[in-house]
């Protein structure tokens, strides 16, 4: 088996150097880099992770191994894909690795988790997705640093460290933007009732329609049957009709928002002025629908550094647990 030490005596360098040069440390001229990485290309050289794992454990007690936990949601999802692009960027800069862990939600102890975390050999754990007080009591059992991503009761939380978006201003500020539009019946879509983000942004719909001295009407909010149920169904009948009742939507859903795109199209004709406008979130302007639409940007550009962040100083520090509200 290859080792450092034969890779230095084929750059002509100390093995040190060739640690510095492997682990991207910034003290090592271009030339030297060249030769050690022509070096272990030549020698086809490969870094034992096993060993350098054990060797970080005996010596700091650290594995330089972040874990992003998702429980009971997709990594595929495109909310969560973006999340991870970020995440994954800021944790390459800080030199640690990351580690996708899936959690089904149902787990009841420690032991019932994946070995990566159950055997420790994480320093520190972002956690998000749909999980209960079971999971958290868990998670916090590990005794490692802990940061949640997302909007949750804070009670659920039992003062695990969380990085949250601003649900308030932000709705604020689109119907704000949808009354200064002259829009004045705006309905409020989800495919859930029960779901606690969803009934932070019903709420704080509702707070936003006082603030802009707009009455509160029951008749034009609508909801699924649940997680990923669509609102096709619940909407089609609404649109049939020849007159609809509301001339904006609030949809925090894009997934949602792009079925109601689609009645809105069929109920006005692809030739006919469209006269309702959608508000709905989105994790990247990538996201485009073909009618008048207001965007909200979840911009985990922001959330994934200060997550991190705050990750590594927990790790670092012990520090006490702390929100951040990102606007």
């Amino acid at each position: 088996m290859v080792s450092m030490f034969d890779v230095a005596t084929q750059a002509g360098v100390s093995k040190a150097t060739v640690s510095r040069v492997l682990n991207n440390k910034d003290n090592v001229s271009k030339k030297i880099r060249t030769k050690v990485i022509s070096a272990c290309k030549t020698l086809n050289y490969k870094l034992n992770s096993n060993i350098q794992d054990f060797i970080l454990k005996t010596h700091s007690n650290i594995t330089r191994n972040i874990a992003f936990v998702m429980v009971k949601q997709k990594f595929s999802d495109p909310a969560y894909s973006y999340l991870i692009d970020g995440i994954s960027t800021e944790i390459n800069k800080h030199h640690y690795h990351m580690i996708l862990a899936k959690l089904s939600g149902t787990e009841e102890t420690m032991y019932d988790l994946p070995p990566i975390l159950r055997d420790e050999r994480v320093d520190g754990i972002i956690l998000s997705g749909s999980f209960d007080s079971n999971i958290v009591k868990i998670i916090k059992s590990l005794k490692i640093q802990c940061v949640v991503i997302g909007n949750y009761d804070t009670h659920l939380l039992n003062s695990l460290n969380n990085v949250r978006f601003n649900y308030q201003l932000s709705l604020l500020n689109v119907i704000n933007t949808l009354v200064a539009q002259g829009k004045k019946r705006i309905a409020f879509v989800d495919e859930m009732r029960d779901n606690f983000l969803v009934q932070e942004m019903f709420n704080y719909y509702k707070l936003a329609l006082k603030e802009n001295n707009l009455p509160f009407n029951k008749e034009i909010c609508y909801f699924g049957q649940g997680p990923f149920s669509g609102i096709y169904q619940t909407l089609q009948p609404v649109f049939d009709s020849n007159t609809l009742p509301f001339d904006a939507i609030v949809s925090p859903t894009l997934r949602l928002a792009q079925e109601i795109s689609n009645l809105t199209m069929v109920h006005f004709g692809f030739n006919q002025k469209i006269d309702i406008i959608i508000a709905t979130y989105r994790p990247s302007d990538y996201y485009k629908l073909p009618v008048p639409t207001i965007y909200i940007e979840n911009s985990y550009a922001t959330i994934a550094p200060i997550a991190i962040k705050l990750l590594l100083e927990q790790i670092q520090q012990k520090a006490g647990s702390q929100t951040i509200m990102i606007n």
